[in-house]
């Protein structure tokens, strides 16, 4: 059962893979491996020694957090020198889709890893939105190439400023919000978080599907807060929670094949 890693700039998430599917999960704050390697804690440590520790030899790690990838490669090897760690980088990636950008190496490695495994299990073209640190629409045009996106703020970062750049408004959690008109300031900011969201995503998937390589594509939704839309977002076709983990277990998979 191999480990993927994904580190995002919120968070490092580590799913153990059995079967192409995610057995077990742990979420690590990215800011806590970004500190000196002597600093991090006992209790991330141990957290983290549990997930590794048992029948798995390979660890695929990719991220775009340098400093904190580079401490995960250095705690698993401190705890585990028995296993295997793999860097899944940009070129293993672009041997695997072609990339129809300037410079392909500006795109997250993440939002290339959704793409391949998206289309493994979608046929093309798709729209891939990632709700992450940023919310990420990504293209995969008719011929099964990524051709682009959009990047929007996130979620946490839009309540973070919505919080931070006011004198009265708190800092609230992003859920699903029944009713759009609120009767007090917290049910009002977060209808307002919610149902903006909603918009975005339907809005930007209609403009993308005016386009002509978009128009016939399905919807695949990931990242964590994806399912809280499956009730009131009615264009999106697919919702795939760990799609960039099962990704990278795909990606392993399809190098070993071409060694």
């Amino acid at each position: 059962m191999p480990i993927a890693i994904d580190v995002g700039n919120t968070n490092a998430v580590l799913g153990k893979i059995k079967d192409s599917k995610i057995v077990d999960q742990l979420r690590i704050k990215t800011d806590s491996l970004k500190i000196p390697l002597s600093d991090i804690t006992d209790e991330t440590r141990n957290e983290l020694s549990k997930l590794v520790n048992g029948e798995s030899e390979n660890i695929l790690l990719s991220g775009v957090v340098p400093q904190a990838m580079l401490n995960l490669k250095l705690l698993i090897e401190e705890m585990h020198d028995d296993k295997k760690i793999i860097l899944v980088t940009t070129d293993h990636l672009l041997r695997l889709i072609k990339v129809e950008l300037k410079n392909p190496y500006e795109v997250g490695d993440d939002r290339i890893i959704n793409a391949i495994a998206s289309l493994d299990k979608y046929k093309s073209p798709l729209i891939i939105i990632d709700f992450g640190t940023a919310t990420t629409f990504d293209i995969i045009n008719n011929n099964g190439a990524y051709s682009g996106g959009l990047i929007c703020p996130g979620i946490n970062l839009s309540l973070n400023s919505l919080s931070q750049g006011t004198a009265l408004l708190p800092l609230i959690e992003f859920k699903r919000s029944k009713k759009i008109i609120g009767k007090s300031t917290i049910e009002a900011m977060e209808s307002g978080s919610y149902w903006s969201y909603v918009s975005l995503i339907e809005g930007i998937v209609e403009r993308l599907k005016n386009e002509n390589e978009c128009f016939s594509a399905k919807v695949v939704a990931t990242g964590g807060y994806s399912s809280l839309f499956k009730e009131d977002v009615n264009c999106i076709d697919h919702f795939e929670e760990n799609l960039t983990l099962e990704g990278l277990n795909l990606v392993n998979l399809k190098i070993n094949e071409q060694r």
